[in-house]
């Protein structure tokens, strides 16, 4: 990747609060990926955001019946405490709060909420928000809507409004146009909890223009309702509110007289100008940093971090933005630029310790950097902590991505751990979906290790006893999954019976000794003799002594043999392929390739799973030469760049093996 193209990965960061990068392109010998990993693979670098949510099953047909009224009860007046007209809020899985009171001359508006969070992630979800609804006659209002996530980017023209939105509603509109200027509050919120967010909302009522209420002379009688919630659990004060168009419901609205209102002691500082103020700084850092990053500045770009950080330890975009761009310059070899990403993601996760998907992405990045001990205490801490204990969906939900990234990385008994909880704790499994994508992972583990006919029971199972829950996609991609599984166990019965043959020949075996330790290959000479001369050959002159793997791909293979390092070299000549019935699954020693079919030459690789990636590698024409007959569980461990110390050709025939070859 080339550093423009990075910077413009830096650009897209700041504009939309996410940032990717692409694995370096150059059409080098390996193996293509000829199927999509199942579903439950995760994204690679993906930035922080709202855990996906799995897919919701269609409805069953039904009927047509007439709608059935709902009793909505009188329209609460609240409870006038000395902190103001408290009014209580229950949801299906928590419970809040709305204060009304006076401060500073303003409306006051106090939310505390207890519920599963959900924070935005600047670009795929607005995660917690308020959104409250104001109005004098109660046909015509306004919409004032609060995400108090500081996680958020602006997004142009010198306004956040990704913070705070305004709308008009009239009972004859169909929706409510924003309103641009002269926005009438301010709000500020604390998201870093998981089980509650708070937030407080500071209204200008001279600036509400409805009728009866003009700049400088407020009204002093008021409707209003409040939607409060996540994409997990909304709810709205009062039930039966029209959350669209309030308009079309006036009389669902609560009412209150400011004057009746208790006065809270007055602040020093405006609140108004106070956070106005903290967005315009929030504003001008993100133009610099911009600008900076135009200019190909990233050291300039880290510093601004720094200073917008120092201003303001609580913003989350800009610690969260500063482990993403140390990431990028790890990765580009930006100078300048300190690469300690791991540091700056700690940093971001203490400061949002109730963000889940940050603790994923964290646990992740350690797997990737080959940190297992340090990924495997920081998920024992999550589950000891707030964010999990004595809570059984959240625990469940945070238990099964950390398996499914073991499954990932090869630490298939440590997620096998996770999932034996999981099913020893029914209330875990009481969410039709969760308890579907938990299924779809012991399938997932089942091909991890090996074995495709326990990952058909599995699908086989979630066909049977969970088809209700399943949606049209959601049914295809089982019954896809399958088909490719149930096709590779088929296949197995016949590899095992060429095993069986094996058993009884002398067959070369490589001893490949690695930084992690030691891999026993045993080649399958009668299949592909050519091919297995050129490897013995290649050995027996230490072509591989000092070089490393190249390219790991998780619940894929392991790729080493080039003498370049990165995937674009060989040993200055080409073999012939060799057609034979041997297949592709975990274990397999096989030789990559360019898109030329006779092109293999010193680059192997390792297949670790039973994925649909791997089984169906063989429908394309890569040839298996052998099979890890020991040191399976070295395979799983290795990262990019791990070293092959050497490797030695045993148990040899009893004639020279020179292979035919085809020059460069």
């Amino acid at each position: 990747m080339s550093k423009r193209i990075a910077t413009g990965v830096l650009l897209a960061a700041i504009t939309f609060g996410a940032i990717t990068w692409g694995a370096c392109g150059n059409g080098n010998t390996q193996p293509a990926r000829n199927q999509p990993s199942t579903a439950n693979t995760p994204a690679t670098n993906q930035a922080p955001n709202v855990p996906d949510k799995p897919m919701q099953p269609d409805k069953p047909d039904q009927p047509d019946k007439p709608d059935e009224p709902v009793e909505l009860g009188d329209v609460p007046t609240g409870e006038l405490e000395d902190q103001g007209l408290v009014f209580t809020m229950n949801f299906e899985r928590g419970e809040g709060s709305v204060v009304f009171s006076r401060q500073n001359e303003m409306l006051r508006v106090e939310v505390d909420v207890r519920l599963p969070y959900s924070a935005g992630d600047g670009q795929r979800s607005r995660g917690s928000s308020v959104d409250l609804v104001l109005s004098v006659d109660g046909l015509n209002g306004r919409h004032l809507f609060y995400y108090p996530s500081p996680l958020w980017y602006p997004s142009g023209q010198g306004r956040l409004n990704t913070y705070r939105l305004e709308a008009s509603y009239s009972a004859d509109a169909d929706s409510p146009p924003s309103v641009m200027n002269n926005q009438s509050f301010v709000g500020e919120g604390d998201v870093a909890y998981w089980d509650r967010w708070t937030a407080v909302m500071w209204v200008d009522l001279r600036y509400v223009l409805l009728p009866g209420n003009t700049p400088g002379s407020s009204a002093d009688t008021w409707l209003a309702g409040v939607i409060l919630g996540n994409e997990a659990a909304s709810e709205v004060l009062p039930a039966g509110l029209d959350r669209f168009n309030p308009g079309k419901t006036p009389d669902r609205m609560i009412q209150f007289k400011v004057s009746e209102l208790p006065v809270l002691e007055a602040l020093d500082e405006n609140p108004k100008d106070r956070i106005e103020q903290r967005e315009k700084d929030t504003f001008a850092h993100l133009k610099s940093i911009d600008a900076l990053a135009m200019l190909q500045e990233h050291k300039g770009v880290m510093d601004r971090l720094a200073t917008a950080i120092e201003e303001d330890p609580t913003a989350l975009w800009a610690l969260n933005l500063r482990a993403k761009v140390s990431y990028i310059a790890m990765r580009n070899g930006f100078e300048g630029i300190d690469k300690d990403y791991f540091e700056f993601q700690r940093a971001y996760v203490d400061a949002a310790p109730g963000q889940s998907s940050a603790h994923i992405e964290l646990e992740k990045e350690l797997l990737v950097a080959d940190c297992y001990p340090e990924a495997k205490a920081h998920a024992d801490k999550v589950f000891a902590s707030e964010l999990c204990t004595g809570r059984a969906l959240t625990d469940a939900h945070m238990r099964l991505e950390w398996a499914r990234l073991c499954v990932t990385w090869g630490f298939t008994d440590e997620a096998e751990a996770q999932l034996k909880f999981i099913e020893q704790h029914p209330e875990m499994l009481k969410d039709d979906p969760f308890r579907i994508q938990f299924k779809m992972q012991q399938a997932e583990l089942a091909m991890r290790r090996g074995d495709s006919a326990a990952a058909v029971a599995k699908y086989d199972e979630i066909m049977e006893r969970e088809h209700k829950y399943l949606n049209g996609e959601t049914t295809q991609q089982i019954q896809r999954l399958a088909t490719i599984q149930r096709a590779a166990a088929e296949q197995w019965k016949d590899e095992s019976k060429l095993r069986e043959a094996d058993a009884g020949k002398m067959n070369p075996r490589l001893t490949i000794e690695t930084a992690k330790g030691t891999i026993v290959v045993e080649l399958f000479e009668d299949d592909a003799p050519n091919t297995t001369a050129s490897l013995i050959s290649l050995a027996q002159k230490k072509f591989w002594d000092g070089l490393n793997f190249h390219r790991i791909e998780p619940n894929f293979v392991a790729q080493g043999g080039c003498p370049n390092g990165d995937g674009g070299g060989g040993p200055g000549y080409r073999t012939k392929f060799e057609v034979n019935k041997r297949r592709h699954f975990r274990g397999t020693f096989a030789m990559a390739r360019s898109q030329i079919l006779d092109s293999q030459g010193s680059q192997f690789y390792i297949c670790v799973s039973n994925a649909p990636s791997v089984v169906t590698l063989s429908d394309n024409n890569y040839l298996v030469v052998g099979r890890v007959i020991e040191g399976m569980e070295v395979a799983d461990s290795l990262r990019a760049g791990d070293k092959i110390v050497s490797v030695r050709a045993d148990n040899l025939r009893d004639h020279e093996y020179v292979p035919e070859v085809i020059p460069e």
